[in-house]
């Protein structure tokens, strides 16, 4: 009998050692620490790539002055993520910039540096029109160009280097991760293609009938010790909050999204993404007041953050483990960790022919009109004495004069390449191409795609560029359909190939 006793008081006791156990385990909950390696590598690294105060800055043709008059405090980066699983790397670049043409030397420097296939490093455009740029078709007219050219030419051999450089620090700093994302609803942007009418031709600004995408894709990777690393934020919405009265170089409404991110999520670095935003704009723009971009960067920031910090970077369920006696009886729920998320890397690049553009004796005739009646209105300007004038007309003129040169080439038949890219990690697609592709293509091409998490991205390097609008809108006209150099049906072309590339990677 003492023997079954001292028997049944041994086990009594090891149940509730294992009870405090695990009570004591429970103050700190399961998280990626806890799961095994998802075989996944990633590297992380930013350089700040903020010009010189005084360096052009020409954004708008109404803008009167060249050079900026100061620095958004945000500051202008381009941070670069590699990615591996042992046998290949990719890496992403986000990049505070227009356009990325003029940086696409960093990539051969880059693969030299780091043995990454060329074809394998992407860069992205955030597409702010607050940054540094230099064209001659922009601004005063008359402006002497030479020495702004120097100085703009010197910052973009510097970027270059620093792009090259933060990719090879990134895939120096390969470190186990665990990624995984969330998709969501931002609210700062809204369709900016205003419709003509009797108050006036088809304009850039707010059209609240229009269609707008605001799917707002978050990706989080963390490390081993389930430290945040990066965080990628995927939105179409044109970085033009900063219109042209700004006279401040700024990563526009970006900065504020990445600086709200990080100062959330401690530790990690912040990569923005521009989705399809061809005709997606800030629901409040073209000022000059830089507290405008922050407020509405911020906003989309607490919304990403929300995302980032609701996403289980590994398998994580709720798992009855019995009950335990307290003020109530209590069933014991806790999350534990069932192991790492699918991380496996495909990638796939297609270049896409699509149809050029055809334009007809009548568009040509309906453009040699609107040339001629920007000449009559710099003359108009020019006799007011007003020098916003003035360069509002110039810039009208310049515009309508350049189109026309542009239309009245002979016509080639030969199609338009367009590089489609697509990226797998695990359940996530990453979609790229360069140019502004439309939100109708993003939306689509998302649809298509078989995984639960997918990013459009336009701004992105490849073959190709411009406007790409859906072939409903070419009947409205336009800046954006006026510039395009594609035909009405390139938009389906590029959604039914990108579909297809899409469905290939699993």
């Amino acid at each position: 009998m003492r023997r079954h006793t001292a028997i049944h008081l041994a086990a009594l006791a090891l149940a509730c050692a294992g009870v405090a156990g695990r009570l004591r385990a429970d103050r700190v909950e399961q998280t990626a620490k806890d799961a095994g390696p998802s075989g996944l590598q990633a590297g992380v690294a930013r350089a700040d790539i903020t010009p010189p105060v005084g360096i052009a800055q020409l954004n708008w043709g109404s803008q009167t002055h060249v050079v900026s008059a100061g620095t958004d405090p945000m500051g202008m980066t381009a941070t670069a993520l590699v990615l591996s699983d042992g046998r290949q790397k990719f890496a992403m670049v986000s990049l505070d910039a227009l356009a990325v043409e003029p940086f696409t030397p960093a990539i051969a420097r880059a693969a030299a540096e780091t043995g990454i296939p060329a074809a394998h490093i992407r860069l992205a455009a955030s597409h702010t029109h607050a940054g540094p740029q230099l064209s001659r078709v922009r601004g005063p007219a008359g402006t002497d160009y030479t020495h702004y050219e120097a100085v703009f030419g010197t910052h973009v051999k510097t970027v270059i280097d620093k792009i090259a450089g933060a990719v090879a620090e990134a895939d120096a700093k390969l470190r186990p991760v665990h990624v995984h994302g969330a998709r969501g609803t931002g609210s700062i942007n809204i369709n900016r293609r205003v419709r003509a009418s009797a108050q006036g031709p088809a304009a850039v600004g707010r059209n609240s009938e229009g269609f707008v995408d605001r799917d707002l894709i978050v990706v989080r990777i963390d490390d081993a010790a389930a430290a945040p690393y990066a965080v990628l934020v995927n939105y179409a919405c044109h970085g033009t909050v900063m219109g042209f009265e700004n006279d401040h170089v700024s990563p526009d409404w970006i900065g504020a999204m990445r600086h709200t991110v990080e100062q959330a999520l401690p530790g990690a670095k912040c990569l923005f993404f521009q989705g399809a935003a061809g005709n997606q704009g800030p629901v409040e723009g073209f000022t000059g007041d830089l507290a405008v971009a922050h407020r509405l960067g911020s906003v989309l920031g607490h919304q990403a953050v929300a995302l980032a910090l609701a996403t289980d970077t590994v398998e994580r369920t709720p798992r009855f483990e019995g009950f335990v006696e307290s003020t109530a009886y209590q069933a014991k729920q806790p999350w534990r960790v069932g192991g790492p998320r699918d991380a496996a890397l495909r990638f796939v690049l297609k270049p896409v022919d699509v149809p050029r553009r055809r334009y007809s004796d009548r568009d040509l005739a309906e453009m040699r009109e609107l040339v001629a009646g920007a000449q009559t209105r710099l003359e108009e300007a020019k006799q007011s004495g007003d020098s916003l004038k003035v360069n509002q007309a110039n810039a009208r003129l310049r515009r309508f004069s350049d189109l026309l040169k542009q239309w009245s080439r002979p016509y080639d038949p030969t199609p338009l390449r367009v590089d489609v890219q697509a990226l797998r990690i695990g359940d996530i697609a990453i979609v790229a191409m360069p140019g502004e592709p439309f939100a109708e293509i993003g939306v689509d091409v998302k649809k298509a795609s078989p995984f639960p998490i997918t990013m459009f991205c336009g701004y992105s390097n490849g073959q190709g560029g411009d406007y790409m609008p859906v072939a409903s809108e070419y009947e409205h006209g336009g800046y954006e359909v006026q510039r395009t150099p594609y035909a009405p049906e390139a938009a389906e072309t590029i959604v039914t190939e990108a579909g297809k590339l899409v469905q290939s990677l699993r």
